[in-house]
């Protein structure tokens, strides 16, 4: 068999993760239909091209990726294969013809190739080569924006946004909006153009034609001109994620980071199938047209407004909370109380600790602690059993608190202690609140809220008596707790995931 003429199962764009939160591929469940998939090649005695962008090294720690993705590697290793790396896989490419990869997957890893098929030279490469802005080693803005998307998608808990947009995309439509007003600024002032050498200053120019679609023309144009050298007649590639055919001299086995598994099957004649992988079977297709001729008498769509653009990608990424429920107003409530203390009591000048400004300031903070008290003590009496008890906690001290500073905390010494105390205290049942609420995004905001607190009491009580510095480290503390119970309200959206487990928090 191993002399005999097979035919060529070729895929591409795959962008295999290591499973966390980051990784499209197991988002969409791709794993088992891909094993699936390599089985059918084997079955069929097919060999198998890898043709770029089988890994997202772009987001992903290689080294993690490739232990996670053992079982993986080694049916790959057991078929016979070729696998060019692309550009979000352009980490290994120089371990090409090394012995620094000792699994045999990495010993069938191939710079771009020509093969003869039917009479014809056919090259096998993933399609970045020919892309100007994407063909070096060095990362680019592409590269950079899936950076950032991964440490959103880490956040997010999935690629995928609630309004079932990827993360990337809408990353991508708000920085390449910024990032044309700026340069239509910069055209503006200097009326000769953002960039004066005359090169493309268009943010999406730094884009693969995946990311922006508009860039797949300029794409075709490359591989036409790779092409016209003379060395293939036929160019067998993926990178845009776009399956097709443009004559018989283009085509593109597509992507499995979507929601259709495409590869192509090539005969040993050069007769090239375009194909789905779907239902662990596979189904031939009519080839797809890459690029659809342009409708005549139809002008062309015109560009978006960037302002526009950017508007409705920060919508997106910020959606507007949806009504708060009782506890959220009550944090709310509490956020504010605490700014507008911490802010006030900057205005306050105080003296030694007999001064009626000193006398202001404490007896403020005592107001605050009386009304924080029975904001949680109203907060409480609709919540569930665990988080009711952790608010009475909260009321209850808070009261007492009020009470005590009204009574003894008027000499600089004590109010230092019970205002320290106070502060370990209040973190403490904040960092508790975060742990019970696990699961929904204001627990995340509670955590750093409770967590500084805690900190903020520690500052405090090594401060020395003095009512100036008191003052500063009080209203710095007010207004950082503050901050973070706010946000805590505003952004206190349950996750989907959580949503479930209402009754136990």
């Amino acid at each position: 068999m191993d002399g005999a003429a097979r035919d060529i199962f070729v895929i591409s764009d795959l962008h295999i993760g290591d499973g966390g939160a980051r990784d499209n591929f197991e988002s969409g469940k791709k794993t088992p239909e891909l094993r699936a998939f390599l089985d059918h090649v084997g079955s069929e005695g097919g060999e198998l091209f890898l043709l770029g962008d089988i890994f997202e090294l772009w987001q992903m720690n290689l080294s993690l990726l490739l232990v996670k993705r053992r079982a993986l590697l080694d049916q790959l290793a057991a078929l016979r294969l070729i696998y060019v790396p692309g550009n979000h896989d352009v980490d290994l490419l120089h371990f090409i013809d090394t012995d620094f990869l000792h699994h045999p997957f990495f010993a069938c890893m191939r710079a771009p190739f020509v093969r003869e098929l039917g009479g014809r030279r056919f090259r096998f490469c993933h399609g970045h080569e020919s892309d100007p802005f994407n063909a070096g080693d060095d990362p680019g803005y592409g590269r950079m924006l899936s950076i950032f998307a991964g440490l959103w998608e880490d956040q997010n808990g999935s690629p995928i946004l609630t309004s079932g947009e990827s993360v990337e995309d809408v990353l991508e439509q708000f920085g390449d909006s910024m990032l044309t007003i700026w340069n239509r600024a910069l055209a503006t002032m200097s009326q000769r153009g953002a960039m004066r050498d005359g090169s493309d200053a268009r943010p999406g120019s730094a884009l693969t034609p995946a990311q922006s679609p508009g860039r797949l023309g300029e794409h075709v144009v490359g591989v036409r001109a790779e092409l016209e050298r003379g060395d293939h007649e036929v160019a067998v590639l993926g990178h845009t994620h776009k399956a097709g055919r443009i004559g018989d001299w283009y085509f593109n086995s597509g992507s499995w980071a979507g929601p259709i598994n495409s590869f192509l099957r090539i005969s040993p004649d050069g007769h090239v199938r375009y194909l789905e992988w779907k239902d662990g079977r596979a189904v031939e297709r009519a080839m797809p047209a890459v690029l659809a001729p342009a409708e005549p008498g139809r002008a062309p769509k015109p560009a978006k407004n960037p302002v526009a653009a950017a508007r409705s990608a920060v919508k997106t990424l910020f959606p507007r909370p949806t009504r708060p429920e009782r506890s959220r107003w009550i944090l709310i409530a509490q956020g504010l109380l605490a700014i507008s203390v911490g802010a006030g009591a900057l205005t306050i000048s105080v003296g030694h600790g007999a001064s009626a400004g000193w006398r202001l300031l404490v007896s403020a903070f005592a107001a605050y602690a009386l009304i924080d008290g029975a904001l949680s003590l109203l907060g409480a009496t609709r919540e569930p059993p665990v988080r009711r008890l952790l608010s009475l906690v909260r009321g209850v001290a808070s009261v007492l608190l009020g009470l005590l500073v009204l009574r003894r905390g008027y000499v600089v010494e004590i109010f230092v202690i019970l205002v320290g105390l106070s502060a370990f205290i209040a973190g403490a049942l904040r960092v508790a609140t975060a742990v019970v609420l696990k699961g929904m995004v204001e627990s995340r905001w509670l955590l750093a809220a409770g967590a500084g607190s805690m900190i903020a009491s520690l500052v405090l009580l090594a401060m020395p008596a003095s009512a100036v510095l008191l003052k500063l480290g009080l209203a710095g503390y007010l207004c950082y707790y503050g901050a973070g119970e706010l946000l805590a309200g505003i952004f206190g959206q349950r996750s989907p995931r959580a949503a479930g487990s209402r009754a136990l928090a």
